[in-house]
């Protein structure tokens, strides 16, 4: 009966981690503990390394694919220090380090893999497997007994793998394969071992030799080679350079495992890699190179000055910082039962150093009772729970799993993010936006749910999604503007990690991911933060809750820093590609400097200090031209900004009278006026906000038309739909045929278009307004708001937004049980928008709008190098159409055919699409549908 080695190494080892603390350093060594090329950090990295061997007596364990004497070279070339074991030739060779300084091997380790291979002629095999397509030997110094080696095309290696894996079966050979990329070369390189031998295995004979478990050994890599070691319950580090499949596969592996502090996703490259992680580890005994209490005078003007909240510093300890001055003694406790005293600074900050923490350790914060100052002041005496009041949640927790009233938890926010591909959108023109609430999007109402609906989004043709907001709110269901918590997502859609991966899944599959945040005023309930200081204004105050205290002359700075920190942990932490401000205008502000300008030069600051896109967006609802001009031109620097007035001048031109905002928009004008100008009503972030009433001209005399790109345009968003009272959407209040007229106007304006969830595919279901509030007065208070907010509504038939039915019934459904008509006629605007976007015809520069009030007729032209794009919609209250007799059905069809006339003598008409033919014609009873046409007049 042959040997056969366990492939599995980490199944029969203790876990009693913070028992056995660290012990030796094993690496890998091309990609890993060599420095790269250039990178002049790695090489300090390495004098650091060889002087904290040389101080903490740490052994040193090499584990490589190089055969010995390269591995000899290898210590030469780079001066490396010398270690006491060398596991090479892809762990089927182990040397150790005699006291007389030579390396000898062990043999047996080496009677172990005689035993699994038997009397397999190696050579015969060797050389059969070089035969294979594509398989060219490698070097004879390379091969032995244990190890058959092979270069193979990089881009063929998976077809190289399995043609070997099938060979092995053919032949019955107990043997195993190890590939990967050489990460100098690119060469593809395929190595056969026994049954079970790897880096992993030898590592594994090596610990138990030495009576060591897998936690006390920090082993460090990058490739493929090295996966299954960096899975094998050793602390493992994989350096930044690793690919990033790499990372996530190991990941993965510890999360399967749940192993929640046995894994460093290093930042720093190669050498500089195996040294963070060795500090992360604390094999490397240096607390004050990795973090500790913050400098207690630090200002508070630059964004990462602040460690707001807990932050782990290594595997198992966390530095906790939170601002509280109106409190001069705060305890910190680490559930179940550890109490610690938290130093206070003059700024009104409170720090704490403590150990034996990891990723979803439960705190809180309390403060101590009068009588009990003294006590607490002299630190003689160990605190205990009556000494102090009750627990408070951190203002920047970055986890709430009970709910905003519960314990915090810490957060590891190492995550192996994958490289967004090159498809992703990257110019104001190619933004095709979802807006969605993933509580919502699916029937289960998560972060992971959403995932799998993805691929829908993509097939549909949208670019960007945008969340509404997803920090922490109070209840298990809420729209997300009544968060108490900003760092912590909401515990209802799933756990930190989850909204990473959810993140990562869009990116990888072309689509940018932005999320909604509310920075105008705090939710009413789960806000404790008057208790710790001035977070809130006493100056300011909105309909929704307390104003954040952006301008207060003591602690305006502070707040201001809380801010725009969260907007950069949202950037940082999640990965995510930019912020939609939720109504900019009221984050109230007398400064000199604005809140939201202060917001838009830091977070550029970060975008370049970073190499990542970010994309803001400011929640305006009228034209606000400084909001997306440039700071260097005086501006707030925003990318972009939701322009209300069309999808407000719209619903007043199909709906008359029937009004789903404040301001109030006139039938079918103020749909001209945007059309003409790009704006009805105009304003900034001061308040002075209105009608604009002065016409810009030319020196023509030419009514001007400003630039849209940067304004976001819609036929319905959560807004449009939630705040009618039965929460219906625009099908429902008027028809498909209207829908799909008036999203041809919204998509193919040179603006940037948004879809509001479900809209695609018609759904039936509703989107209601919807809290989860547990305090009843809030409940009340809610009920009486929003009809106080809306009065131009009949409430009488809708539900309460307290009801659980509200969010129940607003689940959008399967896109299978919605209009397959409707949803192809997306598909069919969306991909014309791309194609005329990308060959430069739907641009602003090129286009006319002409306008036939009377018939309800709107055209938007374009025209570029002797062609034209003509966008031909009639959109008219279904009264108008069925009490018009003065123009036949036939006369109107004949004006939204005003292309076949205007191609005459100058080109080719080409019908691209014509709603009517879509959605059949239902001229039933008189009633006239809105229609849309486009075509192309290509020039001859």
């Amino acid at each position: 009966m042959k040997t056969t080695i366990a492939s599995d190494h980490s199944t029969s080892r203790s876990a009693t981690l913070r028992s056995l603390p660290p012990k030796v350093l094993a690496t890998d060594l091309d990609g890993t503990f060599l420095p790269l090329d250039g990178d002049e950090v790695a090489v300090e990295a390495m004098s650091q390394i060889r002087k904290h061997l040389e101080a903490n007596d740490v052994p040193l364990v090499f584990v490589t694919g190089r055969h010995f004497d390269s591995v000899r070279d290898a210590m030469g070339e780079f001066d490396l220090p010398t270690p006491q074991w060398i596991l090479c030739d892809v762990g089927v060779s182990i040397y150790r380090l005699t006291d007389e300084g030579d390396f000898v091997r062990e043999s047996a380790y080496e009677a172990i893999l005689d035993e699994v291979l038997g009397d397999v002629d190696v050579e015969t095999h060797r050389h059969a497997i070089a035969e294979l397509d594509d398989f060219t030997l490698q070097e004879s110094f390379k091969q032995g007994r244990h190890k058959w080696s092979y270069y193979v095309p990089a881009e063929k290696l998976e077809a190289c793998h399995d043609a070997v894996a099938a060979y092995l079966k053919l032949h019955e050979l107990p043997c195993s394969i190890v590939s990967s990329i050489d990460p100098f070369n690119n060469d593809g390189l395929v190595d056969v071992l026994p049954q079970g031998a790897s880096k992993a295995f030898a590592l594994h004979w090596w610990c138990e030799q030495h009576q060591l478990e897998p936690e006390q050994i920090v082993f460090c890599g990058d490739s493929g080679n090295d996966t299954a070691a960096l899975i094998a319950g050793y602390r493992a580090v994989v350096v930044g350079n690793a690919d990033r499949k790499i990372a996530r596969k190991v990941w993965d592996a510890h999360v399967a495992h749940a192993w929640p502090d046995r894994l460093k996703l290093a930042t720093a490259t190669s050498t500089g890699g195996v040294l963070e992680g060795a500090r992360w580890f604390g094999l490397f005994d240096e607390l004050s190179e990795v973090g500790g209490a913050a400098d207690e005078h630090a200002p508070t003007s630059k964004p990462g000055e602040i460690a707001w909240g807990a932050k782990l510093v290594r595997s198992n300890e966390a530095e906790f910082t939170l601002w509280a001055p109106k409190q001069q003694r705060v305890a910190l406790e680490v559930l179940p039962g550890r109490l610690f005293r938290m130093t206070r600074d003059d700024r009104g900050f409170h720090h704490c150093h403590v150990s034996e923490v990891s990723d979803g350790t439960r705190y809180q914060y309390r403060f101590v009772r009068d009588e009990f100052v003294d006590v607490f002041d002299a630190g003689t005496e160990a605190l205990n729970l009556d000494m102090l009041l009750h627990a408070l949640p951190d203002p920047a927790s970055r986890y709430q799993p009970d709910g905003v009233h519960g314990p915090s938890a810490i957060v590891d926010t190492q995550f192996p993010f994958q490289a967004r591909p090159e498809s992703v959108a990257k110019s104001l023109d190619e933004l095709i936006i979802y807006e969605l609430h993933l509580g919502t999007f699916t029937e289960e109402g998560t972060y992971l749910a959403a995932v799998a609906r993805l691929d829908e989004l993509v097939d549909l043709g949208v670019t960007a999604i945008e969340l509404m907001p997803v920090a922490a709110c109070a209840g298990r269901w809420n729209w997300g503007y009544d968060g108490t918590h900003w760092y912590a997502p909401m515990t209802s859609f799933g756990t930190p990690e989850e909204f990473r991966r959810l993140v990562d899944a869009a990116h990888q599959r072309g689509l940018l991911m932005m999320v909604d945040v509310v920075y105008n005023h705090f939710g009413p309930e789960g806000n404790y933060w008057s208790q710790f200081g001035a977070y809130s204004s006493r100056k300011h105050s909105t309909v929704w809750g307390a104003a954040p205290n952006f301008d207060g002359k003591k602690h305006g700075d502070v707040v201001r820093r809380f801010v725009i920190d969260n907007a950069i942990m949202w950037l940082d932490e999640y990965n995510l590609d930019g912020l939609r401000v939720d109504a900019i205008h009221c984050m109230k502000d007398d400064s000199e400097k604005h809140i939201t300008t202060q917001m838009g030069e830091e977070l550029r600051q970060w975008e370049s200090a970073n190499d990542q896109r970010v994309w803001l967006i400011a929640e305006t609802n009228v034209y606000d031209k400084t909001m997306v001009q440039s700071l260097s031109d005086g501006g707030s620097g925003f990318d972009a900004q939701w322009s209300d007035d069309f999808v407000h001048s719209m619903f007043a031109t199909v709906r008359p009278g029937e009004q789903l905002t404040q301001r109030i928009y006139s039938a079918g004008v103020d749909l001209e006026q945007s059309l003409r100008r790009g704006f009805v009503f105009a304003g900034d972030v001061r308040g002075d906000r209105g009608r604009e009433s002065r016409p810009v001209v030319d020196d023509a005399g030419n009514l001007v038309r400003v630039n849209t790109e940067s304004s976001i345009i819609c036929i319905q968003n959560h807004d449009f739909i939630g705040n009618h009272p039965t929460g219906k959407r625009l099908h429902q209040l008027t028809s498909l045929e209207t829908q799909a007229a008036a999203v041809t106007l919204a998509m193919l304006q040179p603006s940037i278009p948004m879809l509001f969830m479900g809209e695609e595919f018609a759904s039936e279901n509703p989107f209601r307004f919807f809290v989860d509030f547990g305090d009843p007065r809030l409940q009340k208070a809610v009920v009486r708001g929003r009809k106080r907010e809306y009065p131009q509504h009949d409430w009488s038939d809708g539900v309460l937004p307290t009801d659980e039915q509200a969010m129940r019934s607003s689940v959008i459904g399967a896109v299978e049980d919605g209009n397959e008509t409707m949803r192809d006629w997306y598909k069919t605007l969306i991909a014309i928008r791309k194609g005329y976007t990308h060959d430069g015809l739907l641009d602003s520069k090129h286009l006319s709008v002409d306008v036939n009030a009377e018939s309800g007729l709107y055209v938007l032209r374009y025209e570029m190098d002797g062609r034209a794009l003509l966008v031909m919609v009639r959109l008219s209250s279904a009264e108008d159409s069925a009490s018009s007799e003065e123009v036949p059905v036939a006369d109107y069809q004949t004006l939204l055919r005003t292309g076949d006339a205007k191609a005459e003598g100058s080109g080719t008409w080409r019908l691209l699409a014509d709603s009517m033919e879509a959605f059949g014609e239902r001229l039933t009873e008189g009633l006239l549908p809105n229609h849309a046409r486009i075509g192309v007049i290509e020039a001859t």
